[in-house]
């Protein structure tokens, strides 16, 4: 099951800018949604949806914390059409606007 996980993060670090559903990670690996959820169920302790979401987070943060770029282009460069949709997505799991933690974290 490990390797499983390992070939995730792989994917994951690879694919995190376009692909954001547990399908299509799935369909990468040559499983269905149920079984990769089960998979990171008993190794994390979490449901995939959830590992993406850490995952989009950190690399969000990373960009941030790294970066100049302004907010609406990271959104862009995350694979988000809509920066107002990014924005809550990133408050919503941090408890800060990216302004905000940008400010806050530096």
């Amino acid at each position: 099951m490990q390797e499983r996980m390992d070939e995730l993060s792989a994917l994951l670090e690879k694919h995190i800018h376009t692909h954001k559903q547990v399908a299509q990670y799935a369909e990468m690996m040559h499983l269905s949604p149920y079984q990769l959820n089960a998979i990171t169920k008993v190794c994390l302790g979490k449901s995939c949806s959830v590992v993406i979401n850490d995952e989009i987070i950190l690399e969000a943060k990373r960009q941030l914390l790294a970066g100049s770029c302004q907010v609406n282009e990271l959104a862009w460069q995350m694979g988000y059409e809509d920066v107002s949709y990014f924005i809550r997505f990133f408050k919503k799991h941090t408890g800060y606007s990216p302004e905000a933690f940008r400010k806050n974290f530096r």
